[in-house]
C-alpha cells in the first residue's frame, strides 16, 4: 500500500478519522448535543469528497474495520457501551427526523396534493355512477350533470318520490339515497378544498409556471416530473411530449408518427391552434414551460416576460402561416 493511501482523512459522526496503517480520531467534535451530532452526520452522509474517500477505503476496511465505538469513546461522546448506543441511537432517529421534514418540501406537497385530487376524482366518479344507476330506477327522466344530480338526490324532499316516473320509493329508499348522495357531496367538497390548496401552493412555490400554464396543468407537469428540480432540469423537447409516452413509445417501435404534444395539450393556446401549427407552438409552449420552471427553482422571482414573449412568438408563428397561405 502507497503512502497516499495510508494517510486519509475522513469524517464520522464524532470527529475526524485518520487512516495512517490503522485507524485513529484525529479531530475531537466541537459540539456535544445530540442534534448538532445529527446535522454532522447529515453533512457527513451528504459530503461527495468524504464519499469518495470512504470508497477509496474499502479494500482496507474488508482487512480491517475501525472501531467506532471505541474511538467515539476517545472523542468524549461516551463512556460505555450502553451509553454509546444510547447515544448513536438518538443520533439516528433525530438524523431520520430532519431528512424526512427536510424532504416534505412545498413542491412535494403539491405533488401529494395533485395525486389526493386524482383519487378523489376517481372516486367521485364512481359514486356518482353507482349513484345514477341506482336513482335511475327510481327516476329515470332525471337529466343532471353529475354534482347537480347527487346535489338533487340529496335535497330531493320525500313527497315529491310520489310522482316520479320510475318504481315507487319507500321511506327507506329515499333516506339511503340521500345519505349516499350527502357523502358523495362531501367529497365534493373536499376536492374543492384540495383544489385551493394546490392553487395557493402554486403561486407560492411556483408563480411563473402558474401564471404560463396555469394552475391545473402547471401543478399536473410538475407531479409528473417529480418535483420542480426535475422539472427545471428537463429538456423542452421531453417537456413538451410528456403524458405521451405510448405514442413515442409506438413511434420508436413502428413508423408511426411521433407525437406533437402530450399533457401540455390541455392548455388553450394548443387546443385551440390550428392543427398545422400544434407541433410548433407546442415546442415554443414547452421551451416557455422549461423557462418557467427554472426561474421558479432557482429564483422564484416572478417574470411577466415569459409569458408576453411566447404570445409573441405565437403571433409570429400564426402571421408567418397566414402570409405563407396569401402567397399561395
Amino acid at each position: 500500500m502507497s503512502d497516499s493511501e495510508k494517510s486519509k482523512n475522513f469524517s464520522a459522526w464524532f470527529g475526524s478519522v485518520t487512516y495512517g496503517g490503522d485507524f485513529s480520531l484525529s479531530e475531537k467534535p466541537l459540539i456535544s448535543t445530540s442534534s448538532e451530532l445529527s446535522d454532522q452526520l447529515i453533512s457527513t452522509l451528504s459530503s461527495s469528497q468524504n464519499i469518495r474517500l470512504i470508497s477509496s477505503l474499502k479494500p482496507v476496511f474488508k482487512e480491517e474495520k475501525p472501531d467506532y465505538r471505541a474511538l467515539a469513546k476517545e472523542a468524549g461522546l461516551a463512556d460505555t457501551d450502553a451509553e454509546y448506543v444510547s447515544t448513536l441511537r438518538e443520533i439516528a432517529i433525530q438524523t431520520a427526523r430532519k431528512q424526512l421534514s427536510a424532504s416534505m418540501t412545498e413542491d412535494k406537497k403539491v405533488i401529494q396534493a395533485v395525486e389526493a385530487l386524482d383519487d378523489l376524482n376517481e372516486t367521485i366518479n364512481h359514486l356518482t355512477e353507482r349513484l345514477t344507476e341506482w336513482y335511475s330506477a327510481y327516476y329515470p327522466e332525471l337529466d343532471l350533470p353529475g354534482e347537480a344530480y347527487v346535489r338533487f338526490v340529496s335535497e330531493i324532499p320525500e313527497s315529491a318520490s310520489q310522482s316520479l316516473m320510475g318504481a315507487p320509493a319507500t321511506h327507506e329508499d329515499l333516506l339511503l339515497l340521500q345519505s349516499f348522495a350527502d357523502d358523495i357531496l362531501s367529497l365534493y367538497e373536499r376536492k374543492a378544498a384540495v383544489e385551493s390548496f394546490i392553487e395557493m401552493k402554486m403561486k407560492e412555490t411556483a408563480p411563473n409556471l402558474s401564471q404560463l400554464a396555469g394552475v391545473v396543468l402547471g401543478a399536473r407537469l410538475l407531479s409528473m416530473a417529480g418535483g420542480l428540480k426535475h422539472l427545471a432540469a428537463m429538456p423542452s423537447g421531453s417537456i413538451q411530449v410528456m403524458g405521451a409516452e405510448k405514442a413515442m413509445v409506438k413511434h420508436l417501435r413502428s413508423n408511426a408518427p411521433s407525437p406533437k404534444h402530450g399533457t401540455i395539450f390541455s392548455h388553450p393556446i394548443l387546443n385551440t391552434a390550428p392543427f398545422r401549427l400544434r407541433g410548433k407552438i407546442a415546442r415554443s409552449f414547452a421551451a416557455a414551460v422549461s423557462l418557467s420552471a427554472r426561474t421558479d427553482y432557482y429564483s422564484g422571482t416572478f417574470n411577466p416576460k415569459i409569458e408576453s414573449d411566447l404570445n409573441t412568438k405565437i403571433n409570429r408563428i400564426k402571421q408567418a402561416s397566414s402570409q405563407k397561405e396569401v402567397k399561395e
